[in-house]
């Protein structure tokens, strides 16, 4: 017992992962939620915390959870949100279309689209009576979703229209269409009459919106790839044409007089009607691209969907005429390649994903993410001198850069910037344990270069890099490098299968650490130990001597070991491999304490607090970014109370044993702790008494639970000739209750009951009949003396 209460014990607390792959996004009336596509399925995510709060798809289940039915497998191309955000509807590959209930996640209807393909695009009109459906075979459709009626299709136009909405007002009966001839078209549902034609755009229509959901509703606006903005008429008629000198992809009414565009260069501006002025509401200095435009009559924010998969939600200063990007929601993080800690407290955590960016969380605000700009090619590492707030970083542009975080605006500052320090993609950078004046690079070349940084005394708050000494340490590519906690001694490990240790002051090499078959990815050196670690593709984990460089131990994994990091003061280690799982490692033991499933793919990066906080981070290729908590001290004290709580009632167990008068409530206690033998014993009394009737009361008396645990026992018994007669009037009886208990029916067709019970019933039934021929023997002998 004493074993199990004193090992470490994780578990996840937070799971962060991708919510939006691309398509269609809906915001809920509150403003609180955000409706996004991910494949096969919906997500409904919280705007404050970034979690995804429930799904919808058939690969769902009722509770919100996975179920993965490849059978029912059936893209989702478009979904729909309804105006009183009660129902969903989503048009799938299949031409089918459903819709859910929000509320409970079920399907209440479904019907064939009739279209010849998929469904590109679905629409619900203001009052949530009718669906429009945009097929792939160039035709719209309107139903009547609650007579399962389909009232008009539209096939003369050029199709397949990806844009559709129905008049504002829910008592016009005008359904729009962009199609892709750059027209818009106009129908009445009612009469299916094709009522005008929309013609100025030059190239395709991205994005048209009303002037206003009011009944008197005059007016709409529609944006191009053109770079140009045109004010319609309801009628047909164009009533004003702006130049905006950008590729639009959005737009939306601010009011009668104005409205907002957003383009490729992710700039968003503010077009006034009457002047034709456009001033700039933000400026994305290129580091995004709008791909769709929301807002939310509540809470009058904005949201803008970039062609990355990312989410900004921005408030409007009317007075400024400027937008603040308040969160920023990440859609998609692609392929994780590094997480650090950052800041003196540790609030924040830098990312490095398969793109150029740095993704920079703010883990006491939420999750909420900036994205940090740079570099010119994928970031592959990043570093921190222990509690500070610098930050390294370097990837395939050969650049390393130097950050200042600002925790104020949570964002990062370049502070030095070498566009040339490596030849090739840099794989791993490393400060100086808890120092900031120096730091250690290698890349892909098989290069060690280690730097020193010097602040300017002119420019204040900038640094330069002075390189220190530079040299070839390994024949193939370099996947990590480390300092010691006394800064003496940097560690390097290698696709040569070797791991080498130098001197930090000049290029001496101290040793060499050999004895892995295949390339090592990462070493480090203990805290408090005289030893360092090293992973590789071998699938070994090995705890090496510095003082002799002897192996001391090995640990093995069933895939490559791609991270590992010491962790509780160098007491347990934390490795990583390519198949997704984690283990916790007792050093003390070389025992595994636990594996930890959670990632889907090879897992990358390891974020180990420097201060005593009770959790690390982990980063995988899957996007996944969890969170796991120590629950050592929980689980410690649950086993307490649950091994105080066994002891009361085996106490009460025995006090009852010790009257025998409550014999059916003393059964029950033992069915309830697991002992067969107890509930044998009192079994067997009302045997002895030859009280079947006894029996069959306090069977037919328990509930489901009850005579599920009491077959169990039934199936130990069973294995032993002597308490045979006990089991097989258990089961006599349970199979009787069988009959009249669909409940109890499920619950012994899956216990395996057949398998487990034949070879032994077939045994004692044998036996039983070589006994009676014994006996009638016997008698026969008898009777002829």
């Amino acid at each position: 017992m004493s074993k199990i209460i004193n090992e470490k014990k994780f578990t996840v607390e937070t799971s962060y992962t991708n919510f939006y792959t691309g398509g269609d996004v809906a915001w809920s009336k509150d403003g609180k939620y955000i409706y996004c596509m991910n494949g096969n399925e919906i997500n409904l995510v919280e705007i404050l915390t970034g979690l995804v709060k429930r799904s919808y798809g058939l690969n769902v289940n009722t509770e919100g959870d996975k179920a993965f039915s490849e059978e029912d497998e059936d893209v989702i191309y478009s979904f729909a949100l309804a105006p009183r955000n009660d129902y969903l509807l989503t048009a799938h590959r299949s031409s089918l279309l459903r819709l859910w209930h929000l509320e409970d996640g079920k399907v209440e209807k479904l019907w064939k689209g009739q279209h010849k393909g998929p469904i590109v695009k679905v629409a619900f009109n203001p009052d949530c009576r009718l669906v429009c459906s945009s097929g792939g075979d160039s035709s719209l459709r309107i139903w009547d979703y609650e007579n399962s009626q389909c009232l008009a299709a539209f096939k003369d136009f050029s199709g397949p229209s990806y844009l559709v909405h129905f008049h504002p007002n829910a008592f016009k009966t005008e359904i729009f269409a962009a199609g892709s001839d750059n027209t818009i078209y106009c129908w009445n549902f009612r009469t299916k009459e094709l009522i005008c034609k929309m013609s100025g755009h030059i190239s395709q229509v991205t994005a048209f919106c009303f002037a206003s959901q009011n009944s008197d509703c005059e007016f709409m606006a529609s944006v191009g790839r053109d770079k140009i903005l045109i004010i319609w008429r309801l009628n047909g008629d164009q009533e004003k044409l702006i130049p905006i000198y950008d590729e639009l992809e959005g737009v939306l009414y601010a009011n009668d007089r104005e409205v907002i565009v957003a383009g490729t260069k992710g700039d968003m501006k503010l077009v006034n009607l009457k002047s034709g002025k456009i001033s700039l509401l933000n400026e994305s200095r290129g580091e995004y691209e709008v791909k769709h435009l929301l807002r939310n009559d509540v809470t009058q924010q904005l949201a803008a969907v970039t062609v990355d998969h990312n989410i900004l939600i921005f408030n409007r200063d009317a007075e400024n005429q400027s937008l603040n990007c308040i969160k920023q929601l990440i859609g998609f993080n692609d392929e994780i390649l590094d997480i650090t800690f950052l800041g003196e407290s540790e609030r924040f955590l830098a990312m490095a994903t398969n793109s150029k960016h740095i993704k920079l969380y703010d883990c006491d605000q939420g999750m909420n993410c900036k994205i940090i700009s740079g570099h010119t090619d994928t970031v592959m590492c990043l570093s921190t001198p222990g509690l500070s707030n610098m930050l390294l970083s370097a990837g395939k542009d050969f650049a390393i850069i130097l950050w200042q975080l600002d925790v104020e605006e949570c964002t990062l500052h370049c502070m030095a910037k070498n566009v040339s320090s490596h030849t090739a993609a840099i794989g791993c950078i490393s400060f100086a344990y808890e120092c900031s004046n120096a730091f250690a690079s290698v890349c892909q070349s098989g290069t060690l270069k280690v730097w020193n940084l010097k602040k300017i005394e002119q420019k204040s708050g900038e640094f330069q890099f002075n390189i220190k000494y530079a040299a070839i340490a390994h024949d193939k590519e370099v996947n990590c490098v480390t300092y010691s906690p006394n800064n003496k001694i940097i560690a390097t490990a290698s696709q040569d299968k070797l791991a080498k240790l130098w001197s930090a002051e000049n290029f001496t090499t101290l040793g060499i650490l050999r004895g892995h078959s295949r390339g090592v990815w990462c070493v480090r050196f203990s805290p408090v130990d005289q030893i360092a670690m090293t992973t590789s593709s071998d699938c070994s984990l090995r705890i090496w001597s510095l003082a002799n460089l002897s192996c001391l131990k090995r640990l093995e994994h069933s895939s490559t070991v791609l991270k590992a990091e010491f962790l509780h003061h160098g007491r347990h280690i934390v490795s990583a491999s390519s198949d997704g799982l984690l283990k916790l490692w007792s050093i003390k033991t070389s025992t595994c304490i636990q594996t930890m499933e959670g990632h889907d793919d090879r897992v990358w990066s390891l974020a180990m607090p420097s201060s005593s906080k009770m959790h690390f981070f982990s980063a995988a290729a899957d996007s996944k970014l969890i969170k796991w908590r120590d629950i050592t001290e929980e689980v410690k004290n649950a086993e307490i109370d649950n091994r105080q709580q066994q002891l009361l009632q085996e106490q009460s167990l025995q006090n009852l044993l010790n009257e025998s008068k409550n014999t059916k409530k003393a059964f029950i206690l033992a069915l309830k702790l697991g002992k067969p033998k107890v509930s044998y014993k009192i079994i067997n009394q009302y045997i002895r008494k030859r009280d079947y009737s006894g029996i069959e009361e306090i069977v037919s008396a328990l509930d489901t639970d009850q005579q599920r645990s009491l077959l169990d026992h039934a199936k130990m018994w069973v294995t032993n000739s002597r308490y045979s007669q006990a089991s097989n009037l258990i089961l006599k009886y349970l199979l009787t209750e069988m009959l009249v208990n669909p409940g109890l029916q499920r619950s012994l067709n899956s216990a395996n009951l057949i398998e487990v019970l034949t070879p032994y019933t077939q045994r004692h039934f044998k036996r039983l009949t070589a006994l009676k021929i014994d006996l009638n023997y016997l008698d026969f002998l008898v009777q002829n003396i």
